[in-house]
């Protein structure tokens, strides 16, 4: 682009005009600038290349996705960790995953009565003598691929009730940095 301004247009930019410019045109940070928003950016400062602006602009999509709550996220195959549909790959889609798992669990609790413990299907150990899971938890293949690395008869799964007095709320009233133990 700046090649474009320099050789075709014959201005000649200062390093903080460009520095500014690249701010504005590559606002996400997403180390590209897209051709539709160096029209926009064009046209908006009187230089029309009779280009039609795209209405699905790439970083107002990115952008809407990344300000997107992780109570409207919907997680798709595409955020399971290895095919595994309770291990995700960002911290939206965890959240709600989370959140769909919680209130599923609570509305099959017994009204008037704690909400029992989830155990999950897909990851970690189902019981204390569950080893086979507990390694498969911990190692991708099953085995510690490196000397010094917790052995899993060792490791412990535990509840937070387990380890903690304090009572457990965990996005019940939605997601906050103290639903970590």
């Amino acid at each position: 682009m700046f090649q474009f301004i320099e050789h075709r247009l014959d201005i000649i930019l200062k390093n903080w005009e460009e520095d500014a410019l690249e701010g504005r045109l590559d606002r996400l940070g997403m180390a590209f600038i897209e051709f539709n928003e160096f029209n926009e950016f064009s046209i908006e400062h009187g230089l029309d290349f009779n280009e039609p602006l795209l209405e699905t602009d790439l970083e107002d999509i990115l952008d809407a996705k990344l300000n997107l709550s992780y109570l409207d996220y919907k997680v798709s195959k595409y955020d399971y960790f290895q095919g595994c549909p309770t291990m995700l790959t960002s911290e939206k889609a965890a959240l709600a995953k989370v959140s769909q798992i919680y209130f599923n669990h609570k509305q099959h609790a017994t009204p008037g009565q704690p909400i029992g413990k989830f155990i999950d299907k897909d990851f970690g150990p189902m019981r204390d003598s569950d080893y086979d899971r507990c390694r498969f938890t911990m190692y991708k293949h099953g085995e510690m691929p490196k000397k010094g690395l917790p052995d899993p008869h060792d490791v412990v799964f535990a509840f937070p009730d387990t380890i903690t007095p304090n009572p457990i709320q965990f996005v019940d009233d939605g997601a906050g940095s103290d639903d970590c133990i």
